[in-house]
């Protein structure tokens, strides 16, 4: 249901017909985990001129959002919704600050000059491929998509830990992303518990989130897995 159709009917704050209250606390933890990881990101965009996620995945997560919020509307209720066009505009600032400072994370010097126009590129590709998916193949509050963009973000975000003096590596976006998608995974395992692919992703986030947040640690004590660069992480 497009956000056009939603908004012609009224709509609950909280559908309990379809989902429980323990379902739904869990989601509402999961995503105010999730908002705590984009508050940090962007409290270091604004302090560290830098960027805690990968520029790939923000690129991936706004075209989420979009099309999330406009034609796959989620159905747990208006508060949510609410809560979707909030993520969005969190993302969308996330998202414009890649033009300023993504070009941190990428140190081929071809891609690096050219980076604005790959960002375009890419927004343009996510939100076609990910809003046409979750219309044809994903299943209500679009899990499925949004399992496969955090596993391309969980496998990226090691890339960050091997960048040369990379200043955008915070253990408290990697604990909220861990927390807030593994919550949120577990829900949705126990919502659809014959749903093997939607399973067998999460648990592969929650892999890769530990070995982040594991390669984290030791960068902080002093570890560099690239050179002898001294990187401070933000705690």
């Amino acid at each position: 249901m497009t956000i056009f159709e939603y908004i012609q009917e009224p709509q609950p704050w909280i559908n309990l017909n379809y989902y429980t209250w323990w379902q739904v606390a869990m989601f509402f933890t999961g995503a105010l985990l999730w908002l705590v990881c984009y508050v940090d990101t962007i409290i270091d965009i604004r302090k560290k001129k830098t960027l805690n996620i990968p520029i790939g995945c923000v690129v991936t997560n706004f075209g989420w959002e979009i099309s999330a919020a406009i034609f796959f509307v989620p159905n747990m209720g208006k508060l949510l919704v609410i809560a979707y066009w909030a993520w969005m505009l969190f993302d969308l600032y996330i998202f414009l600050s890649t033009f300023k400072y993504g070009y941190k994370q990428v140190m081929n010097e071809f891609f690096r000059k050219r980076i604005h126009f790959y960002l375009i590129i890419g927004i343009i590709v996510s939100f076609a491929t990910q809003a046409t998916f979750m219309i044809q193949y994903d299943i209500p509050m679009a899990p499925i998509s949004a399992e496969i963009i955090n596993l391309y973000m969980s496998v990226a975000f090691l890339y960050l830990v091997i960048i040369p003096g990379y200043q955008g590596l915070s253990l408290i976006t990697a604990w909220s992303k861990f927390f807030g998608t593994g919550i949120v995974s577990l829900m949705f395992a126990l919502k659809y518990p014959q749903n093997y692919f939607l399973i067998s992703i999460g648990i592969a986030c929650a892999v890769f989130d530990v070995i982040y947040i594991f390669l984290l640690h030791k960068k902080k004590k002093g570890i560099d897995f690239e050179s002898n660069h001294s990187v401070t992480i933000a705690v």
